[in-house]
């Protein structure tokens, strides 16, 4: 606990507190939380910046006696992050600084500043990681720590930081989205183990904390543990977690009801194993309530953390299986867009994988405004880019991962050019100009682990043994990310670099067709390495023709199941669609054995899964060294989804225009979708009749219609159409 007491002898007219850490923060002024931002002031590369958040706090001053104070954690600067229990890998302490700045009534101005001047005192938290989790000893708390008249004798003078930590060279304000507080579950059942624990199921896997409401004996250990799933004898599954121990505990302080949740931690979870209640314990609202009223309560919920920005999307359809997979794909966007988009939430990991950032990015697009998450992201990004222009595997870097993977690294491109094309900001495009076209330098570059002489390589990751080279993959998106700059180019006006790019797009494309062609053949048979060419525009005429029928062949081989991993799940559908087989796309769709997105749905899944198999009913849990059940790359079919099913595309540059082009199917009985772009709410239905099917198009701009037999421009407004059946086939699936 940090305090600094000031005494104000004028009116304050206007006051703003910028507050920083490095660590994780949690002001007060005057007894005041100031502000709802969780795990202040965010995650970057420490080494490079730090943010600052600003509040109006002008309100919460008086005049007289006034007190500022923080609570600090070691968060992701000095505590426990990423692999193997590593702890510090910024710095060795959690440091906080602040600024207050007041203009008076009388036009003049003060300040306040973190200086020698704050003392601080041993808080109630005992300890606070965000992998090791949160233990709170209420017995301990200062009542008034944080208020005017606080006795200083228990309180000593701050350490001001010193050389043995490596300042970050920037502090500037944070310029992407807030973690905060979204959305409470409450629990949905509790069940005793033999042990006298018990298990809550909250219903739904989720990322954040557990509020208790507690009336137990003073001294009473509550012991919170978390898990994504259940064992066979009903225990919390953790073996997943690796060395994270994600266990929060509550001391409690006996005097009535208590009301807690931690601050500097959060969890991946959806079932909260509870040990340490006193027995007889009562639990409000379950069955044990109405025969016992007089001894200790317990109640749990689930508080929901994310980024908090504004969710854009809305999916329905007559199957109620694929709407709970839009549900799960939802939620794990939800849990993995929290200050950096990691690739899960749960276990000692937790990283910015830039691999599972771009293939999902598109996705992301259609669930949420993403673009202030990006703007810092893409920032963290460059932050970690290498001086030979290679971008990590991760961002913000932690210094133990590889440079320059293939569809890794390619992040880099991909996501400027998505979040351009999808909300008309080319800002995205010029503000990361010169770190682009320095990967792309890297990328033709010799001896380059990209698509050259590869030292490291991520593959298509978890593939269902169908692999894909390495440097088909590099080479493969090699085009892909010079095709894009070219595009990129044009736009800013630099016509001699779109020339440049132009050459060597045609250069890389011909190294890829001679990587996956054997004469006229494929030799590379892998529906990741037919989708890549078809999604991606890398071959064209008898070429073309060929892959496709290749990717055809090799989904009747697989019986209609997919065999991709990362790299080529997200673009199988779409390539289907392209080649006039969104028949076999909406079967993967609607595949419900293993390997398939609804085989996890029908057995329980509430957030897509990092494995195909990180569960089967033939042999339980996959491998618990790496198999998290909130993982959003597999997730990637929602572009699908939303640009095929229901049919809604960018017509042109931040759907200026739209173009609605659905993949009608007599499998479903309907399909419902909306979607919150930068230039309106564009919703598409369509629904089976007796004769064929009747779409419905709200579209905020004008629009391009292409129906099977037909296609309609029309104006903005509401608009519907009739297809006969005999218009539709072959359409039908």
């Amino acid at each position: 606990m940090l305090r600094r007491d000031f005494c104000l002898d004028k009116e304050v007219v206007s006051a703003t507190l910028h507050v920083t850490a490095l660590g994780v923060c949690e002001p007060w002024l005057n007894g005041r939380k100031i502000g709802d931002v969780k795990l202040l002031p965010g995650y970057t590369d420490y080494h490079k910046r730090v943010y600052y958040h600003s509040f109006d706090v002008a309100d919460s001053l008086t005049k007289g006696e006034n007190t500022l104070s923080a609570l600090l954690g070691q968060g992701w600067f000095a505590g426990y992050w990423g692999f193997n229990h590593n702890k510090g890998y910024y710095g060795r302490d959690a440091w906080f600084a602040c600024v207050l700045e007041m203009e008076m009534a009388d036009g003049s101005c003060e300040r306040l500043v973190t200086d020698s001047s704050w003392v601080w005192k041993d808080s109630p938290l005992l300890k606070a990681d965000l992998l090791e989790g949160e233990t709170y000893d209420a017995r301990q708390e200062t009542p008034g720590w944080n208020e005017p008249g606080m006795d200083p004798a228990e309180w000593q003078n701050v350490v001001l930081i010193n050389r043995m930590e490596t300042l970050p060279e920037i502090i500037e304000p944070h310029p992407g989205v807030p973690v905060r507080e979204i959305e409470t579950l409450p629990a949905k059942s509790v069940s005793e183990l033999k042990s006298g624990a018990y298990v809550f199921d909250l219903g739904q896997n989720m990322v954040g904390v557990v509020r208790l409401k507690v009336n137990v004996p003073a001294g009473t250990e509550i012991v919170i543990k978390h898990g994504e799933m259940l064992n066979a004898d009903g225990t919390v599954y953790r073996d997943n977690l690796r060395s994270a121990d994600c266990i929060d505990r509550y001391i409690a302080k006996g005097t009535g009801e208590e009301i807690w949740e931690p601050r500097f931690t959060f969890h991946g979870f959806q079932f909260v194993e509870i040990s340490g209640l006193p027995q007889g314990t009562v639990f409000p609202g379950f069955s044990n309530s109405s025969t016992i009223t007089h001894h200790s309560s317990f109640a749990l919920s689930g508080q929901v953390w994310m980024s908090d920005l504004k969710e854009t999307a809305t999916f329905e359809c007559s199957d109620a299986r694929v709407n709970r997979l839009f549900e799960n794909i939802r939620w794990s966007f939800r849990g993995n867009y929290l200050e950096i988009p990691t690739d899960c939430p749960q276990r000692d990991e937790r990283l910015g994988w830039t691999g599972d950032a771009q293939m999902f990015v598109k996705s992301a697009t259609y669930l949420g405004d993403i673009r202030k998450f990006f703007k810092k992201w893409l920032i963290d990004l460059n932050d970690s880019q290498h001086e030979d222009g290679a971008y990590p595997e991760v961002a913000p870097y932690m210094g133990m991962f590889n440079y320059g993977v293939a569809a890794w690294g390619d992040a880099g491109i991909i996501c400027p050019y998505t979040l351009w094309k999808q909300y008309n900001d080319l800002s995205f495009v010029r503000d990361n100009w010169s770190q682009m076209k320095n990967y792309m330098d890297y990328l033709v570059s010799e001896g380059n682990n990209h698509n050259d002489t590869i030292k490291h390589a991520c593959g298509d990751w978890l593939h269902i043994d169908a692999p894909t080279p390495d440097r088909l993959i590099g080479l493969a998106y090699r085009a892909f990310d010079v095709q894009m700059m070219t595009e990129m180019a044009l736009a800013l006006g630099l016509e001699d670099d779109a020339t440049c790019f132009e050459k060597e797009a045609q250069r890389s494309c011909a190294l890829f067709r001679d990587a996956l062609f054997d004469g006229s053949r494929v030799m590379i048979r892998t529906q990741t390495a037919c989708t890549l060419a078809i999604t991606m525009d890398l071959v064209g005429g008898a070429d073309y023709t060929e892959v496709s029928d290749t990717l055809v062949e090799l989904l009747e081989e697989s019986n209609g199941y997919l065999t991709t991993g990362f790299v080529g799940t997200g673009l199988l559908c779409p390539a289907l669609t392209k080649i006039g087989r969104s028949d076999l796309a909406l079967q993967l769709l609607l595949n419900d054995q293993y390997p398939s997105w609804l085989y996890e749905v029908d057995n329980g899944a509430t957030t897509i899964w990092e494995r195909w198999n990180s569960w089967t009913k033939e042999d339980g849990f996959g491998d618990d060294g790496m198999n998290s059940f909130n993982h959003y790359a597999f997730g990637a079919v929602c572009e699908w989804m939303f640009e095929s099913l229901a049919g809604i595309k960018p017509g042109s540059n931040g759907f200026e225009t739209v173009l609605i082009e659905p993949a009608f199917t007599d499998r479903l009985d309907y399909v419902r979708a909306s979607y919150d772009s930068v230039s309106g709410t564009i919703a598409v239905g369509w629904a089976k009749t007796e004769d064929g099917v009747i779409l419905k198009v709200d579209t905020p701009v004008a629009a391009e219609i292409r129906l099977p037999d037909r296609t309609e421009n029309v104006d903005a407004g509401t608009h519907e159409f009739c297809v006969l059946f005999r218009e539709l086939q072959p359409a039908l699936a």
